[in-house]
């Protein structure tokens, strides 16, 4: 049956087209008998003809205008305005515009088809605002003031033909919406998904959501419009409900002869087409073989078994099958449908207090009906039973007070059907104050992550857990508040090891703030990490094991411990390049290069991703146009970095731009270095850029291109402090002043730069002769080896030279950072000193080749 608002809305359509139809014959002694056109009069002809009033002889057009619709005598009077008197004119151009927006709200009412909320609205507003003008309105006027003060009275009117679908031209046993009092909520969004969906190739779509969320009320508005529109190939469309029970004021009900199981719903299809016999599910699967059927199945899940299963992994001919359910089914589309949005739900509830007459609610302000409307998860049905609730004469604390009724009719069925891995996940999550990633569930309940990972994506699956990605890092996993009301109040499911979880939880802090200071400022050393939020602080101390493995050659330990961590942090860029550094030092160039492009995919604007990925280009397969293009962009991203121009330097160098590397290396020697160190590498770089630059010219006959750079480097030789050359760079000023003294141009430049590179080489010489004397008693100078795995210990080890001598080293003389590098395979310097019992050691001892993990 219609609701009363319903029958109200078209006794006020009728009464607005009775007063539009005096008014058109108030004219009638100014217009001839050509009052309607050619068009207009058919339609009247053939309406008259199947009507069942008494035919009348000889009518002329003004008879016949009953049975035209509103849209038709808003035309006509229109298109005769200028007989009406100015006052009538005015009026009706004033108001012809939102006449016509109602024209198919009017037509949508005549014929049964559903409102949405918007159009009871319009409706009702455009009564009122008509009657404003009462002597205009006359028959609306009564109506509407009868119906003002006794709203039930339009139940007592006959209305014989509003759920007259006779002009249909397809046939359905679609149920009217019980949304009739209120109309429906309009949700544009999904209502143009499942139209999509249904009218796509796929069969089986499945309009999936709690209970509550208004699947039915959607599946039933884009049906019905879908049959108003007639832009489909259907022949009939079947709506079948296995629903079970129903949401009432104090109680969850049994619907009567509910359906109990598949059989009985293939038995209800049949019944539909009045085809019944003992084999229910072949008659349906000729029915939909033989003819393009809709079939529409609501509450799936009440019904749902293997035989539903393999039904729906083959439908028959073009018949398509529609699904509302609140657990997935395997196979087929999906449309998820949520909860209202805020806006949504408030305009919902004033619609529901308006539409039930509730006096206690009318003056309620916005922020309460928005608590009520959050307090009840934003769903439609709750809203209406709340409303119901409140109509009874329960008060709106009462029944918040007690939502356990609600709380089971909408999740009960969903959580019957959880998995043991989704019923674990949800107990931890349930114990913990607020949103976490994998990486903290994993972390702070110690299971297997795999487990997490399933049984998170059974919760979404099931929308029983919310995503949430505030800052963009990661992705964090809340239950919603509605089932968080319904396991801690019904299930009461808790983890065994609760206080171990809360515990654990407790010190997330303190291992963020201890991994987020452990890389200090030296952002491009590889044993730094950048963290920026708590999973990945946990990260962290996991790639730290990794490395552990890998530095004790278990290859396959470190992989299978990374593809562990890709579960928690798949996001996290600091995973692939530790991978890389793992592949790089197992020889798996290919697959490291992966692992930086993941990794810088993850990061791009993060520039120690590009000078590591730079430095593997470069070491591993001499490429430095590749290594130039992205140790350029960490030079843009991180533009004061010595470390990346150092290295952006020395690429450009192996790649013979030696006028781009020069002005790198002397636009930052023209700058104050922070430490004496700094200097000397970029000087030692300026050295050997020009060494190989003059040895590069030399052997391609173009000296005459060394006029400038020579200039240059002798103006570089001026500035140099003797006092920060070392060895190494004494050496490479004695190469530069060979491959100068190769040279045979421009003598009167040769021969000053040459006497300058003899007075700094002499002095460093010296220097490094007096470092000698001083210094511990050294035998051997510049060695080179790596540390032994076999024998080392955490406060001494072995350094193995290529000709297999090897050398004490004690931990204690060697820089933490030099001793992590040695660890992970990076190549030592050092000298040997003997004491006098000619026992030997390794002293001075620096990085000569870092591990790949620089790369």
């Amino acid at each position: 049956m219609a609701s009363y608002q319903r029958i109200a809305l078209f006794i006020f359509f009728d009464a607005i087209e009775r007063d539009l139809v005096r008014h058109i014959r108030s004219i009638s002694s100014q217009v001839d008998d050509h009052l309607l056109t050619e068009q207009e009069r058919e339609k009247t002809i053939l309406r008259s003809a199947n009507s069942t009033d008494e035919p009348t002889e000889n009518a002329d057009d003004f008879d016949l205008l009953n049975y035209l619709d509103l849209g038709d005598k808003i035309a006509i009077v229109q298109r005769f305005r200028s007989k009406l008197d100015d006052s009538l004119r005015s009026h009706f151009s004033s108001k012809r515009q939102i006449l016509e927006k109602c024209v198919p709200i009017r037509n949508s009412l005549m014929h049964g088809r559903p409102l949405t909320v918007n159009e009871h609205a319009v409706s009702f507003a455009l009564a009122n605002d008509l009657v404003k003008n009462k002597a205009y309105w006359p028959n609306l006027e009564r109506q509407l003031t009868e119906y003002n003060n006794d709203p039930d009275s339009v139940t007592r009117k006959s209305v014989s033909y509003l759920d007259d679908v006779s002009d249909v031209s397809i046939f359905h046993n679609l149920p009217l919406p019980d949304y009739d009092d209120t109309g429906f909520v309009p949700r544009p969004k999904l209502e143009q998904e499942l139209r999509k969906k249904i009218l796509g190739r796929h069969p089986v779509v499945t309009v999936l959501g709690d209970g509550g969320n208004g699947k039915t009320a959607l599946a039933l508005q884009s049906l019905y419009g879908l049959i108003n529109s007639g832009d489909h190939e259907f022949e009939a469309i079947v709506w079948v409900s296995a629903k079970s029970s129903k949401l009432t004021v104090g109680e969850i009900q049994r619907v009567e002869q509910a359906i109990v199981n598949s059989l009985g719903l293939f038995d209800k299809i049949g019944e539909v087409f009045g085809d019944t016999g003992k084999d229910p599910l072949y008659i349906v699967r000729q029915l939909l073989e033989n003819n393009r059927i809709l079939l529409v199945i609501d509450n799936l899940e009440t019904v749902l078994d293997k035989t539903i299963t393999d039904f729906v992994a083959d439908i028959p001919g073009d018949s398509k099958i529609v699904f509302t359910s609140r657990v997935p089914v395997t196979g087929g589309l999906t449309v998820s449908v949520g909860t209202l949005s805020e806006a949504e739900s408030t305009t919902y509830l004033r619609a529901l207090i308006k539409a039930y007459g509730i006096e206690a609610l009318s003056k309620v302000n916005n922020d309460e009906i928005k608590f009520f409307a959050r307090k009840l998860d934003y769903k439609p049905l709750l809203l209406k039973w709340f409303c119901l609730g409140v109509s009874s004469g329960l008060t709106p604390t009462k029944i918040l007070a007690n939502p356990e009724i609600a709380l089971r009719y909408c999740l009960e069925n969903v959580f019957d059907v959880l998995g043991k891995n989704a019923r674990l996940t949800l107990s931890i999550i349930i114990s913990l104050p607020r949103a976490v990633s994998l990486g903290v569930l994993q972390y702070v309940s110690d299971i297997e992550v795999t487990k997490l990972e399933s049984g998170l994506a059974e919760l979404l699956k099931f929308t029983i857990v919310d995503t949430e990605n505030f800052d963009g890092l990661e992705v964090n996993y809340k239950i919603r508040p509605f089932a968080r009301s319904y396991v801690s109040r019904i299930l009461k499911e808790t983890p065994v090891n609760k206080n171990d979880i809360i515990s654990r939880f407790r010190g997330l802090s303190s291992v963020y703030q201890t991994e987020k200071g452990a890389g200090g400022k030296s952002w491009y050393n590889p044993r730094h990490y950048t963290v920026r939020s708590i999973s990945e602080a946990l990260a962290v101390q996991q790639l730290r094991n990794v490395l552990r493995l890998s530095s004790g050659n278990d290859l396959q330990g470190a992989l299978e411990a990374l593809e562990a961590i890709k579960i928690a942090h798949s996001d996290y860029f600091e995973v692939y390049r530790v991978e890389a550094f793992v592949k790089i030092r197992h020889n798996d160039l290919s697959g490291a290069n992966d692992s930086y492009v993941t990794a810088i995919e993850l990061a791009p604007e993060i520039p120690q991703i590009h000078y590591f990925y730079g430095g593997f280009f470069l070491r591993s397969y001499n490429d430095c146009k590749s290594a130039i293009v992205h140790l350029s962009e960490a030079c843009r991203i991180d533009p004061d970095s010595i470390e990346v121009k150092r290295e952006l330097a020395r690429a450009k160098m192996f790649d013979f731009n030696f006028s781009g590397a020069e002005e790198l290396l002397s636009g930052e020697l023209d700058k104050h270095f922070s430490n004496l160190k700094s200097k000397l590498i970029f000087s030692d770089l300026r050295t050997q850029n020009f060494q190989k630059m003059i040895s590069h010219f030399a052997q391609n006959g173009i000296e005459a291109d060394l006029i400038k750079p020579m200039e240059q480097f002798l103006g570089f030789l001026e500035t140099i402090d003797s006092a920060i050359v070392d060895e190494t760079m004494l050496q490479h000023l004695q190469k530069a002043h060979f491959e100068v003294c190769r040279l045979t141009i421009n003598t009167k430049l040769g021969e000053p730069l040459i006497k300058k590179l003899n007075e700094l080489i002499e002095t460093a010489a010296a220097k490094v002769v007096n470092d000698t004397v001083d210094g511990p008693d050294i035998t051997i100078r510049g060695v080179k080896g790596s540390l032994k795995e076999q024998g080392r210990k955490p406060n001494f080890g072995f350094l193995v030279e290529s000709s297999g001598r090897e050398t004490f080293v004690p931990r204690a003389a060697v820089n933490d950072l030099v001793w992590q590098d040695l660890c992970l395979g990076g190549i030592a310097k050092y000298d040997i000193q003997t004491d006098d019992t000619g026992r030997s050691k390794a002293v001075n001892v620096t990085i000569s080749t870092f591990a790949p993990l620089t790369s």
